[in-house]
């Protein structure tokens, strides 16, 4: 049984196709197409000998970047069937991939329209007949049904009938370069735009698509016998070739036909080939071969699509020992017999154009972001800069607006609507290593850009962690956390398990994805790390010095406050060790009752430390700007020991929040302290308040058993509280006040 699986194996290998045929052949013969035959002179008359250059020049840089990019994924993974489509979904993903291999599917199929309908349009005029809507739908659906038989009959078949067309091509183009007639020297030849011919742009838009099938044979990859070695061989030589091509056909024409002949005789090759007929024949062939390469890609397409369940399974069935897509083949052609009936494809025309220009693009940016990300597993035997893969990606963007904007937004849209579709169905073969290595080159090197400018007060963001145990537990502390910081700065969950790290680091291991989990229910974009340590104190210092990167070491540390610690005098002195450390400090002593009451009425109690102030106004204006507090009014109060204080603290602060431009009201109140404690005072005001921000003040040298009793009496009264100590390093007149 292993020798006969062996031996099938060998045979389908066999059976599948080389470079030449398989990849160079139908390349070449969708570049050499209708366009060069028909459309060509015309853009030589035009645009002048060296208008004309200009045009194909720029039209390659496209061809050329992407081949390239299509030549450096193919050498580094085996490249199984739908071509672009497979390179494009496993390197950016499979909702961006199905968006680009369905565009794809109809753009192939109904070129198979136009280039069928160009066939019957020169067939009725070389043969005389009446070129009417009719008449053309008569031979291309004759047309159509015979392609299709051929290719439903066998691949190989259709194949050696591209040889015979590949054959009439190179007669014809040997027909013309053998023309008869004077040659016009080079110094009177036409070298740019003349009066009243059309714009490097129109040019520019009608020869455009002649390049556009230089990924023929990438559609082919399924039925190659070593795709990593024939599509760049086949590709690039198929670009190469017809580059050549199209670089001396105005070369020939400029020096052999006048200029008027070119603008207004699109059979004008005729007049001037060694062999007339040769002409015919070429043309015929271009239009039959270009329409036998869409005919053999499009089902491959779909077929491949299929295989990822992006398309209903059964599309995708394969016959015969090469897996040959029939029913691709069959819808395919509906899809493009329903164009030819239509008969007027101006509009899918241009579409059509976008879907190849954004497939073309994105081939570019995955092979560019693959190799500039540095990606391990991304090592291509073909190898492309990056730079010239992101200038491909680019330049593809430019065209597509510059062409047809209105055709762009169309084309976006219609993929947009798709890869929207997909992405909802969450499927689980995603290049997460491409993304990944993407993103993990765009924070090293903005870690080192920020390593550089770490002092660029104006430019801060929170980067908190926040020390705590059982996230269900603190749920408080991770919506609060989420309210000041969300989109704008960074946070970590920091789990810290009390014990023996040899004994402890693999129930830190298993603790870790159900920890993600918890805190990314309440908030998403949260990080979360779990860690043990001996003791529990010892590891929040610790973690809090050592944590992170250099240009994004953790400036804010979040945590419950120790009114109910078991070792005050501990506690007091990790309040103090973290002030060493200079973070900022954010301590919350949550009312389990209250909660976070109303969202409506935020209180900040002004002391006289500076940069606390700016640091909780800050706090305050980031909370606000949360949806669950967006209705909330923050109230900020300075107690002042004489009544003359109080009108110059009442303008201070009244300029500090106009400055600032933050919505909030002052109050200034006068403290009489043979009548009342400021306690007292903050409970009366604040006491019915759904949060309260005060300044923290550090513990003196003889309150390590009496500072966190000495807080908490101020506070007892009082709902939800956080208590705020600002780092030295925070700029606060940077940050609010706009200020250098």
């Amino acid at each position: 049984m292993k020798n006969k699986k062996n031996k099938e194996s060998k045979d389908n290998k066999n059976m599948k196709f080389g470079t030449f045929g398989g990849v160079f052949t139908p390349s070449i013969l969708t570049i050499l197409g209708v366009i060069m035959y028909l459309r060509f002179g015309w853009v030589v008359g035009n645009g002048g000998l060296i208008g004309a250059v200009l045009v194909v020049l720029l039209a390659h840089v496209i061809s050329i970047t992407a081949g390239m990019s299509v030549s450096s994924i193919a050498t580094n993974r085996t490249v199984k069937a739908g071509g672009d489509y497979y390179m494009i979904s496993r390197s950016l993903g499979l909702p961006i991939g199905g968006a680009i291999g369905l565009a794809l599917f109809f753009a192939l199929a109904l070129s198979t329209s136009l280039y069928i309908l160009g066939f019957a349009e020169s067939f009725l005029e070389s043969f005389g007949f009446t070129n009417d809507l009719f008449h053309r739908r008569i031979v291309g659906t004759i047309a159509c049904v015979a392609l299709t038989v051929i290719t439903f009959i066998s691949t190989s078949l259709a194949l050696r009938v591209q040889y015979i067309v590949l054959i009439a091509i190179v007669l014809s183009l040997v027909s013309l370069f053998m023309g008869t007639g004077p040659v016009t020297p080079l110094s009177q030849v036409p070298l740019w735009f003349s009066k009243g011919s059309e714009s490097f742009e129109v040019l520019f838009a009608v020869f455009f698509p002649a390049v556009t099938g230089f990924t023929a044979g990438v559609a082919m990859s399924g039925d190659l016998k070593d795709p990593r070695k024939s599509i760049p061989l086949g590709t690039m030589g198929a670009i190469i070739v017809g580059l050549l091509v199209y670089l001396a056909i105005p070369v020939f024409l400029a020096m052999k036909v006048d200029p008027e002949a070119l603008k207004t005789d699109q059979m004008v090759w005729m007049k001037v080939a060694r062999f007339p007929s040769l002409i015919i024949a070429g043309v015929f062939a271009a239009t039959i071969s270009s329409a036998l390469g869409s005919i053999l890609g499009a089902p491959r397409y779909l077929q491949a699509l299929a295989m990822d369940r992006v398309v209903p399974r059964f599309l995708g069935k394969g016959y015969g020992p090469l897996n040959e897509p029939r029913i691709g083949t069959v819808i395919t052609f509906i899809v493009a017999e329903s164009g030819i009936l239509l008969g007027e494809l101006d509009l899918i025309a241009r579409v059509i154009t976008m879907f190849f220009l954004s497939s073309y693009g994105f081939i570019c940016l995955a092979s560019g972001i693959q190799k500039w990300s540095g990606i391990a597993s991304y090592r291509p035997e073909f190898k492309t800069p990056s730079a010239v893969s992101f200038i491909g990606a680019v330049a593809c963007l430019g065209i597509m607006f510059k062409l047809d904007m209105v055709a762009m937004i169309g084309a976006t849209f219609a993929m947009l609507a798709v890869y929207w579709i997909l992405q909802r169905r969450n499927f689980k073969s995603s290049p997460k290593d491409t993304w990944a290595g993407f993103w993990a080159a765009v924070v090293q090197k903005g870690l080192l850009k920020l390593h550089k400018n770490r002092r660029n007060s104006k430019n801060w963001r929170a980067n908190a962690i926040v020390f705590a145990g059982e996230p269900s537990e603190r749920q408080h502390l991770i919506n609060l956390t989420k309210w000041m910081i969300d989109t704008r700065g960074l946070a970590t969950y920091f789990y810290l398990i009390q014990g023996d790290i040899i004994l402890e680091s693999k129930r830190a291991d298993r603790l870790e994805p159900g920890v993600r989990e918890t805190v990314g229910r309440l908030y998403p974009d949260m990080l979360t790390q779990v860690a043990v340590a001996s003791d529990i104190y010892d590891g929040i210092i610790n973690a809090s010095q050592s944590y992170g990167l250099s240009g994004m070491k953790p400036n804010t540390v979040i945590m419950g406050w120790g009114d109910e610690s078991e070792s005050p005098a501990r506690f007091t002195n990790l309040v103090h060790s973290l002030m060493a450390l200079d973070h900022n400090l954010i301590f919350v002593n949550y009312d389990d009752k209250r909660g976070f009451g109303d969202y409506e009425k935020i209180d900040i109690w002004w002391g006289g430390m500076n940069k606390n102030g700016d640091l909780m106004l800050l706090l305050g204006y980031l909370i606000l700007s949360s949806e669950q507090w967006r209705k909330a009014r923050i109230n900020i109060y300075v107690v002042v020991d004489e009544e003359n204080q109080k009108h110059n603290a009442t303008g201070s602060l009244t300029r500090i929040i106009e400055d600032s431009r933050v919505k909030a009201t002052a109050e200034v109140i006068v403290h009489d302290s043979k009548e009342k404690q400021i306690s007292t005072i903050m409970s009366e005001v604040s006491g019915e308040s759904d949060l309260v921000i005060m300044g923290l003040r550090e513990p003196k040298s003889d309150e390590s058993e009496t500072f966190i009793k000495y807080v908490s009496g101020y506070i007892e009264s009082l709902g939800t509280v956080m208590l705020v100590h600002s780092s030295t390093k925070f700029e606060g007149a940077s940050v609010l006040f706009d200020e250098e």
